[in-house]
C-alpha cells in the first residue's frame, strides 16, 4: 500500500518478470544496489525525453491524417448524394420496363384470340363444299374410271366436312347448324347412291361369273379376276363402313348373298366333275382278318391302278388322290377369299387364334360363301371307306397335314381348321367302325391251334401296320393324328393278343404252348424289325411271351419223357416242406432201394432215349417257316440240365454215399449225339 506523499508507483506483473530477469543477468551484488537504482533513473530520464520529442515531432503528421479525414468525409458526401440519383434513375427504368411487359402482353393476348378467331372461321368455312363436289356426290357417274375417281375425290372432301369440329358456342350458330344439314343430307345421299350401285356390281358380276362357269373346265376357281375388278370400289366401301356402319353391313351381307350362289354352283360342279375321274376300285376290305377276305398280301403286291384319260382329258386317278387335289383347290379358294374379304370389308387379318368379334365375321362369311363343302368332302370320305378302308386313314393324313400349315404357319384360317376338323369327325368315325369291325373279327374267330403253325390274322398283322405307316409316310405328324394311330394299334394288338392267349383252351396245352411261341416270335420279329416306336412295348411283350411259352413247352416236354425222375424228384421236393433232407431215406416210397432202383432205370440209354423222343417232337409240331427248332432245342437242353442238376443235389442231401448214374455236365455229349441223330441226318 502507498501512503498519500508517496509518488512510487506499483510495478506490474511484467515489469516484476523483466526486472528479475535483468537482475539476474546481472552481476552486480547486493552491495550495488544504489550504483544500480542511479543508472536506472538516469536512463527513465532519457526515455521520458525522448518520448516528449518523439511527441511534438509527431503533431504535424496527426494534423496531416486531420486534413485527409475531413476531406474523406467530404467525397462520402457526394457519393452518397450520387448514388441517391442513379437509384431514381433505375427506379424510373423499371416502372417503365414494366409497363413495356404489360403492353406487350396485352398485345399477345389480342394476336392470339385474332389467330383463334380465323381458325374458327376457316373451320366453318370448310363445311361450305363446293357446288361441283356436290354435284359430284348427288348425280356422278360411278360406272367409269374417271366418274370413280371424282367421287373418291369427293367423299375426301366429304368426309373432311363431316368430321369438322367447332368449340364453343359457334356451333349454335343458324349459319353453321344449316351447313351441317347439308351435309348430313350429303352423307346420307351419297352413302345411298353408292351403296345401292355396289349391290348392283354385286349381283352383275355374281351373274356374270356364273354364266362364264358353266363353259369352264369345272375347276374350283380363286376369282382374282372377279376380286380385282371390286379393289376399284375399295375406297368408297371403306368410306361406307366409316360413315355407314349400317349401309356397310348391308354391303357385307349383299356379297354374301350373291356369291354364296356362285360357289354353291361351283362346289356342286367341282365335285361332279371330280366323281368322273375317280378310278372305279373293288377292294373288299371290310373283313380284313377274315380269311374270306382278300388278302392283304395280294393287295399290297398287286400293281397300283393305272391312270385313264377322262372324257375331258383329265387324268383318272384313285378316290386319295382325289381327296387330296380337292382339298388342295378348296383351300386356294378359301384362302383367297378370306384375304380379299379382310381389305375389302376392313376386317383384321387372321394370323393366329382369337376370339374377337371381327375375326368371328370373317369366319362366318366363308362360312355362308363356302356352304355345304364339307358334305361333299364326306361323301368322298364314306365312298372312299367303301372302296379300301385305309383311304380313310390317308385322309385323315391329309387333313392333319393342312391343319399343321393354317394353325401353325403364316396363313392361318380359322374357318378352313374348323372344316378340316369336321372331315376329321366323319373320317375318325369311320376309321374307328372300321377297326371295330376288325377286331370283332377277331374275337369271333375260332382256330384249332392243333394245326399249330403262324396262325392268320398274326401274319396279316404287319402288312397291317405297313399300309398304316405307308399312308402316314415320312410327314411328321402332330399330336392327334399320332393319337389315332396308336391307338388303332393298341386295339388290334390287345386284341391279337387276347384271341391269341385264348386259343385252344379246350386241347392240349403243347398246341397252346407251340402256338403262342411261334407266333408271339413272329410278330416280334416282324414289328421289331419295322421299328414303329409304337409298338415297341408291344414288340417287348411279344418276345416275353415267346420266352415264356417257349420255357412252357420245354418243361413239358421234359417232364413227359422223364416222367418217373421228374415225379421222383418232384415229390422229394413237396417232402422237403415237411421233414428235414436227412429223413427222407426213410420214406418208403424214396428210400435208398427206391433211389438206386431209379438210377437203374435212369441211366445214360434213358437220357438219350427221352431226349431223341422231344426232339422229335419239336421237329414234328414246328413250322419250318419261323425256323425255331434250334432255340426249342437249346432251350430245352438248358432246362433239363439245370433240372438235372437240381436232382443231383436233391440226393446229395438227402441220400448219403448214393449217386445218380448220369452226372449233369454229361448231358451235352448226350444231347449232340440225339441232335446228329435227328437233325443232321
Amino acid at each position: 500500500n502507498m501512503n498519500a506523499g508517496d509518488t512510487s508507483q506499483v510495478l506490474l506483473p511484467s515489469e516484476e518478470r523483466d526486472l528479475s530477469l535483468l537482475w539476474g543477468s546481472s552481476s552486480l551484488d547486493v552491495s550495488d544496489i544504489d550504483g544500480l537504482s542511479d543508472r536506472l533513473s538516469k536512463q527513465l530520464a532519457n526515455y521520458e525525453v525522448e518520448n516528449i520529442e518523439g511527441v511534438i515531432e509527431s503533431e504535424v503528421f496527426v494534423q496531416d491524417i486531420l486534413t485527409l479525414v475531413e476531406g474523406a468525409g467530404t467525397q462520402l458526401t457526394e457519393s452518397s448524394e450520387w448514388l441517391n440519383h442513379y437509384n431514381l434513375q433505375l427506379t424510373h427504368m423499371r416502372q417503365y420496363i414494366e409497363h413495356i411487359e404489360a403492353k406487350n402482353q396485352r398485345m399477345e393476348t389480342i394476336a392470339g384470340n385474332e389467330r383463334a378467331l380465323l381458325a374458327e372461321l376457316q373451320t366453318m368455312a370448310s363445311l361450305d363444299i363446293p357446288d361441283q363436289i356436290k354435284l359430284v356426290l348427288l348425280q356422278g357417274e360411278l360406272g367409269t374410271s374417271s366418274g370413280l375417281a371424282a367421287a373418291n375425290k369427293a367423299s375426301i372432301v366429304l368426309s373432311r366436312a363431316i368430321k369438322v369440329e367447332i368449340k364453343g358456342d359457334l356451333e349454335d350458330l343458324l349459319g353453321v347448324k344449316e351447313q351441317r344439314k347439308i351435309i348430313d343430307m350429303l352423307r346420307t345421299k351419297f352413302s345411298e347412291r353408292v351403296s345401292q350401285y355396289i349391290l348392283r356390281v354385286f349381283e352383275k358380276l355374281a351373274e356374270d361369273a356364273s354364266k362364264d362357269h358353266e363353259s369352264a373346265s369345272g375347276d374350283l376357281q380363286e376369282h382374282t379376276d372377279l376380286h380385282a375388278r371390286l379393289r376399284g370400289y375399295l375406297p368408297l366401301v371403306h368410306w361406307i363402313a366409316e360413315m355407314d356402319s349400317q349401309k356397310f353391313a348391308l354391303l357385307m351381307k349383299a356379297y354374301s348373298k350373291a356369291f354364296r350362289s356362285l360357289y354353291k354352283k361351283e362346289i356342286k360342279h367341282f365335285f361332279a366333275e371330280l366323281d368322273k375321274n375317280i378310278i372305279k376300285e373293288q377292294r373288299d376290305q371290310k373283313a380284313f382278318f377274315s380269311a374270306t377276305s382278300k388278302g392283304v398280301e395280294e393287295l399290297s403286291k398287286a400293281p397300283p391302278p393305272s391312270p385313264a384319260a377322262s372324257s375331258k382329258g383329265m387324268k383318272r386317278r384313285t378316290i386319295d388322290r382325289i381327296f387330296r387335289s380337292a382339298l388342295g383347290a378348296a383351300e386356294a379358294a378359301v384362302m383367297s377369299e378370306q384375304i380379299f374379304l379382310c381389305d375389302f370389308f376392313l376386317l383384321p387379318k387372321q394370323d393366329k387364334p382369337s376370339t374377337s368379334a371381327l375375326q368371328s365375321e370373317v369366319e362366318g362369311l366363308l362360312a355362308e360363301l363356302f356352304e355345304g363343302i364339307v358334305p361333299y368332302f364326306n361323301d368322298l370320305v364314306e365312298r372312299a371307306d367303301k372302296m379300301d378302308q385305309f383311304y380313310p386313314l390317308a385322309m385323315l393324313v391329309d387333313t392333319d397335314q393342312y391343319a399343321s400349315c393354317h394353325e401353325e404357319g403364316p396363313e392361318y384360317s380359322s374357318f378352313m381348321i374348323k372344316m378340316l376338323y369336321e372331315i376329321q369327325m366323319t373320317i375318325k368315325v369311320l376309321f374307328n367302325r372300321f377297326l371295330d369291325g376288325q377286331i370283332e373279327t377277331i374275337r369271333a374267330t375260332q382256330a384249332h391251334v392243333k394245326q399249330c403253325g403262324l396262325l392268320p390274322f398274326i401274319a396279316k398283322f404287319p402288312l397291317f401296320v405297313d399300309r398304316v405307316e405307308g399312308l402316314r409316310g415320312d410327314k411328321t405328324a402332330r399330336d392327334a393324328l399320332v393319337s389315332v394311330i396308336d391307338t388303332a394299334y393298341h386295339k388290334v394288338v390287345m386284341a391279337l393278343f387276347s384271341w391269341l392267349d385264348s386259343l385252344g383252351a379246350s386241347e392240349h396245352q403243347k398246341f397252346r404252348y407251340i402256338a403262342r411261341l411261334e407266333n408271339y416270335h413272329h410278330f416280334g420279329d416282324e414289328l421289331g424289325a419295322r421299328r414303329v416306336p409304337a409298338l415297341d412295348h408291344y414288340v417287348k411283350t411279344a418276345y416275353e411271351q415267346f420266352q415264356t411259352n417257349m420255357d412252357n413247352y420245354a418243361s413239358y416236354l421234359i417232364n413227359r419223357n422223364f416222367k418217373p425222375l421228374c415225379e421222383f424228384f418232384r415229390e422229394i421236393d413237396a417232402l422237403l416242406q415237411t421233414l428235414p433232407p436227412e429223413d427222407i431215406q426213410f420214406q418208403s416210397t424214396h428210400s435208398n432201394q427206391a433211389l438206386a432202383k431209379l438210377a437203374d432205370k435212369a441211366g445214360p440209354s434213358f437220357i438219350e432215349r427221352g431226349l431223341a423222343r422231344a426232339l422229335k417232337n419239336v421237329v414234328k409240331n414246328l413250322s419250318p417257316q419261323e425256323g425255331l427248332v434250334p432255340d426249342v432245342w437249346a432251350a430245352l437242353q438248358q432246362h433239363f440240365e439245370d433240372q438235372y442238376t437240381h436232382y443231383e443235389d436233391l440226393v446229395a442231401r438227402c441220400y448219403k454215399n448214393q449217386r445218380l448214374p448220369l452226372a449233369a455236365k454229361d448231358l451235352g455229349s448226350i444231347a449232340r449225339k440225339v441232335e446228329e441223330k435227328i437233325i443232321k441226318r
